[in-house]
């Protein structure tokens, strides 16, 4: 992750420095719509990680390559699916009601064209991605994001020496990689898996089981993919492609850091599932508040330097950067906060096959989001207020889980995990904001000089105190102990 981090960063630079404003605010923009399809492969991901992770633990080597198999011939047909509306809706909506500068189109065409086939490569991926996860291979998944990153750092220096349309050169070089990744993955899946052993399956029952879980978790997909995309597009019409821009850099940097927690929280998924599965439910209700608290601590660590000293990082990082963008930075922190304590939650809650009136009820909210962010643009309010919308639903997302978690675990006590995650890192985070707060308002020093003071006056507080009162005894003391186990001590 601190590879990710360094290389992430550094990669955005070089690609916003490289494509310029425009271009990058095209490629972010157009690229997005077919991720606005994908929602149909995010909905079967789920259902994907849920089944293969649930047959490790309770099943047979026969019945896991079924149910693997079963999930392969699904991904293959929900391909299908997203081509023939990407080639269709897609391609009208991109020519006739996106806002694309004039004299681009030819390139946001070919842009739009290669982001169609990467999503489909990704797609096909995804059964063999869920596997090593399952299996809790997590150094190897780890090994192949950063080769990932690697590459992608590569091409980016490469496309400064050729003389071609950039954009268009990033976005083939782009689909290259997703070619390559999707090849490693099988590969590996191939050599170390029984279950990825192809087989001919004739188990409707199972594939109909899936694929009604699959139909539910469309709902919530649906919506956050709205959110996340069709958002963009509002802010496209109502305002210019440079603001897309600025929300582009703003989430390139919440990504890194959002990228720190979901690969975290990755670790945990597998065994939230399986033990849901196996029905350990003291271990499960201890699991719940120990991921969604450590999650906290984790974002905390990182979003409290970044939330005072963004309008320096991103001079030092990019030099003139979009309007809006370090608003649209510390806003979006508040919205992944409150993403990141409430993943452990609904990770227990797709554990469950009868997720429909949960999806039901989640879609709906989710939804508002585009109703109060048009409502706001509009009005003609500043956009970056669209992330505290994001913020505002989120909030009733965190509640409506807790309650389902609540049903789905009678033992789950909400007042508890409030203390445990909500309390402990409130009082963390003002505690840790104070100093830094003394330091970009009273003292005036260099941008490069205050982002390392503040950040190491924010860790001087924040990790004794994540120490102290964030964790209980027992996880202080089983904490020392890891670090005499790594430390040989």
């Amino acid at each position: 992750m601190a590879i990710l981090l360094i290389l992430s960063l550094f990669t955005a630079r070089i690609v916003f420095n490289t494509l310029g404003e425009i271009n990058y605010g095209i490629y972010n923009l157009v690229g997005g719509i077919i991720i606005f399809f994908s929602f149909l492969n995010s909905g079967l991901s789920n259902a994907t990680r849920r089944y293969v992770t649930a047959e490790i633990e309770t099943g047979t080597d026969e019945t896991q390559r079924s149910t693997f198999n079963l999930c392969v011939l699904s991904h293959i047909f929900i391909s299908i699916v997203i081509f023939i509306l990407a080639e269709t809706i897609g391609v009208w909506f991109v020519n006739t009601q996106l806002n694309i500068p004039e004299g681009r189109e030819f390139a946001a065409n070919i842009v739009y064209q290669l982001s169609v086939i990467t999503a489909i490569v990704n797609i096909m991926q995804t059964p063999f991605q869920a596997v090593i996860i399952a299996h809790e291979r997590m150094n190897i998944y780890a090994y192949f994001t950063i080769f990932d990153v690697i590459f992608k750092l590569i091409i980016i220096v490469l496309i400064q020496y050729i003389n071609f349309d950039k954009l268009i050169v990033y976005a083939l070089l782009i689909f290259i990689i997703g070619i390559f990744n999707v090849s490693i993955y099988r590969i590996y899946c191939y050599r170390n898996f029984k279950m990825c052993k192809w087989m001919f399956v004739k188990n409707k029952s199972q594939l109909k089981d899936i694929f009604s879980f699959t139909g539910w978790s469309l709902f919530g997909q649906a919506a956050v993919v709205a959110t996340n995309q069709g958002v963009s597009v509002l802010i496209n019409i109502f305002t210019s492609v440079v603001v897309n821009a600025a929300m582009g850099v703003a989430n390139t940097i919440v990504n890194v850091v959002n990228g720190f927690i979901t690969n975290f929280q990755t670790a945990f998924n597998p065994a939230i599932t399986k033990s849901y599965v196996a029905k350990d439910n003291n271990y499960l209700k201890d699991l719940l508040i120990k991921t969604s608290k450590l999650s906290s601590f984790l974002l905390l660590i990182f979003a409290i330097p970044i939330i005072f000293e963004s309008k320096n990082l991103l001079h030092i990082w990019l030099g003139d950067y979009p309007q809006y963008s370090s608003e649209f930075c510390n806003l979006s922190l508040g919205y992944i906060y409150l993403e990141a304590i409430s993943a452990p939650l609904w990770m227990l809650i797709y554990s469950n096959k009868n997720i429909k009136r949960y999806q039901i009820i989640i879609s709906s909210v989710y939804f508002l989001n585009i109703i109060l962010s048009w409502i706001l643009l509009f009005l003609k309010y500043p956009p970056y207020n669209i992330m505290i919308v994001r913020c505002f639903v989120n909030i009733i997302l965190v509640i409506i889980r807790l309650i389902y978690c609540k049903k789905l675990l009678p033992t789950f006590k909400i007042a508890l995990w409030t203390k445990e995650v909500i309390l402990k890192s409130m009082i963390i985070a003002l505690a840790s904001s104070v100093l830094p707060f003394v330091i970009k308002n009273v003292l005036s020093i260099p941008p490069f000089i205050s982002i390392i003071t503040t950040t190491i006056l924010s860790l001087i507080v924040s990790i004794p105190l994540i120490y102290t009162i964030g964790l209980t005894l027992q996880e202080r003391q089983s904490t020392i102990n890891i670090l005499k186990k790594k430390l040989h001590i």
